[in-house]
């Protein structure tokens, strides 16, 4: 499996244990979170499974919390290849005939039951995704998918849960001299729930996942760190490098799915609040962009100290009355979102990251190495999850030295 469908893989089971982690749960209350999870339908990566059980949710609960790091969630390599990893036409009939005769078995207990029967090939891996599929696309033994639960949650303290959302803002002149030209600006928004904080908001040259970075590590910076960001489904916002970084910072990065309602109804209002209040006073003339925003931060400063009949207060005054819960950002925040490539080393140990040819330690040409990075300057070289180092231009001139010396012609 390779290092991209591992990271999804681990994403979501981090997604599924992090109400867990919450250090405040009692024994009792774990236990509780734990059956809730177990019990409803989940999208999982690459499987054909809808449900997770409790011991499997426990593994993962405990080999998060012994290192913290969400590359312990990753699936290993499976020790069975070669092994067949279809059923046979001839054993899902069995299965399903077999199925019927115990119609409220739980699927589990049945597969025990049918092996115990020899209803499986001795080539047969009985392999429990394969399971679900074959009662899925028979529609037998499934839950329904779309029975969700909608109902609007309530979140008890401040920076539980921010929402991003991003608008189109007005028309500003960005670049210098020839480089200059006019731009659609884009506003990106945090908002927090319980408070109505406006915890971080910026007008934007374009809607890319380095304009959504800048205004989350604005908003952490500022703000603290919320115990889970929620957003929609905008390219943007899907960006692996973004859940990886939220991951290693213990913020649940989640998304909206499509066509259904969420809690972003309070950016949804912010926004009209902005078409209606602050546009108008900008005038019909362009703005630079640094202009613009400089009006927005005055704007935003008033907003954030106006009192909102929804919490009795201003959202200020709601946010600062719970601050000494807030969780401050780390100090190297870029360094937990780096974006990351694979790269095959060639024979010369050289790997080519945006046009750049980089140095690789001896020992792994031939060998795919994962590049981790901000700019190729800074790339970290990772080789089955260890760092090998940090990666270097090639310098020819060094080289061309180095094989004089050593009597060899370049």
């Amino acid at each position: 499996m390779d290092s991209q469908k591992k990271e999804q893989i681990g994403l979501f089971r981090f997604g599924l244990i992090f109400p867990l982690l919450d250090e405040r749960l009692q024994y009792g209350d774990i236990t509780r979170l734990m059956k809730e999870i177990c019990s409803k339908d989940h999208d999982i990566p690459y499987s054909d499974k809808r449900t997770v059980s409790m011991p499997t949710l426990y593994n993962w609960l405990n080999a998060y919390r012994r290192s913290r790091n969400i590359e312990d969630l990753y699936p290993r390599d499976r020790s069975d290849k070669g092994s067949r990893r279809k059923l046979s036409s001839e054993t899902e009939q069995a299965l399903l005939l077999f199925s019927q005769q115990h119609p409220t078995t739980k699927i589990t207990t049945l597969v025990r039951m049918a092996e115990k029967q020899g209803i499986f090939l001795p080539s047969e891996v009985v392999d429990m995704s394969l399971i679900y599929r074959v009662f899925r696309n028979h529609n037998s033994k499934g839950r329904n998918p779309n029975d969700k639960d909608m109902r609007r949650l309530e979140m008890e303290y401040v920076n539980q849960v921010w929402y991003l959302d991003a608008m189109v803002g007005p028309k500003v002149h960005v670049g210098q001299g020839r480089e200059r030209k006019l731009v659609t600006s884009k506003l990106f928004a945090l908002i927090d729930d319980k408070s109505r904080l406006i915890t971080y908001a910026r007008f934007y040259r374009d809607e890319t996942s380095d304009s959504l970075l800048d205004c989350l590590w604005g908003g952490f910076n500022a703000r603290g760190l919320p115990r889970q960001c929620h957003t929609d489904n905008g390219a943007a916002m899907r960006d692996e490098r973004i859940k990886l970084g939220c991951a290693a910072l213990e913020v649940n990065f989640t998304h909206s799915r499509p066509y259904t309602p969420t809690g972003k109804a309070k950016v949804e209002r912010l926004f009209s609040t902005v078409r209606m209040q602050f546009l108008p006073t900008l005038g019909d003339e362009p703005l630079e962009l640094y202009e613009l925003n400089k009006r927005w931060v005055a704007y935003l400063e008033e907003y954030n100290d106006r009192y909102h009949s929804g919490i009795g207060m201003s959202p200020l005054q709601c946010y600062l009355s719970e601050v000494q819960a807030v969780r401050p950002a780390p100090p190297d925040l870029p360094r937990l979102f780096r974006k990351r490539e694979i790269r095959t080393v060639s024979k010369a140990r050289t790997v080519s990251l945006d046009s750049v040819l980089l140095e690789v330690p001896l020992g792994y040409s031939g060998r795919k190495i994962e590049l981790r990075y901000n700019t190729t300057s800074d790339v970290e070289a990772f080789y089955e999850g260890m760092s090998i180092g940090m990666l270097k231009p090639v310098d020819y001139q060094a080289n061309s030295r180095a094989h004089r010396m050593q009597g060899v012609q370049p």
